[in-house]
C-alpha cells in the first residue's frame, strides 16, 4: 500500500510541470495603437507619455498567438505571446523576452527583465494605453 501511494505522489509530481507550462495568448488583444508612459499612480502628480497617441506605438497581429510591435524610436520584433499566471510573457526569436499585466480593459504594464536577468521589473514597467479611435472625417 505503501508503495502505490508513493507512487501516486510520484505521478502526481511529475505531472506538475506540465501543468505550469504557459500556454498561448491570442493576439487580438493587444492588436492596436498606443501611447507609452510611466505607471499611472496616486503618487504620480503629471504623466507625460513618452509615445502619444498623435505618434503612436503599433500591435498588428502576426498570426493568432503573435505580435508585431513597434514604437516610433523602432521595430520590437515579432513576438510570440503565452498567457501564463494571469500575466502574458513576450518571447521573441533571440531569446528576448517581456511580461505584460492588464491593468484596464484598455492598459495593461510592460515589463523587461531586472538586473539579474530571471525576475520581471515591475518597478520600471511601462504603461501602455491604447488609444482612441478616431471617427472617420465625414468632410472628405
Amino acid at each position: 500500500m505503501k508503495h502505490a501511494s508513493l507512487l501516486a505522489a510520484l505521478a502526481a509530481l511529475a505531472a506538475l510541470p506540465a501543468l505550469a507550462q504557459p500556454a498561448p495568448a491570442e493576439a487580438a488583444p493587444f492588436v492596436g495603437s498606443w501611447q507609452i508612459g510611466f505607471r499611472d499612480g496616486p503618487d504620480v502628480i503629471v504623466n507625460v507619455p513618452q509615445v502619444s497617441c498623435d505618434d503612436p506605438a503599433v500591435i498588428e497581429a502576426a498570426g493568432e498567438y503573435a505580435i508585431h510591435a513597434r514604437t516610433p524610436g523602432g521595430d520590437m520584433g515579432i513576438w510570440e505571446l503565452k498567457a501564463f499566471g494571469g500575466r502574458f510573457p513576450w518571447w521573441r526569436a533571440d531569446g528576448a523576452s517581456l511580461v505584460a499585466d492588464w491593468i484596464a480593459e484598455d492598459a495593461f504594464l510592460l515589463a523587461s527583465k531586472d538586473a539579474s536577468g530571471i525576475q520581471s521589473d515591475w518597478e520600471n514597467a511601462k504603461q501602455w494605453t491604447r488609444c482612441p479611435v478616431k471617427a472617420p472625417d465625414a468632410s472628405k
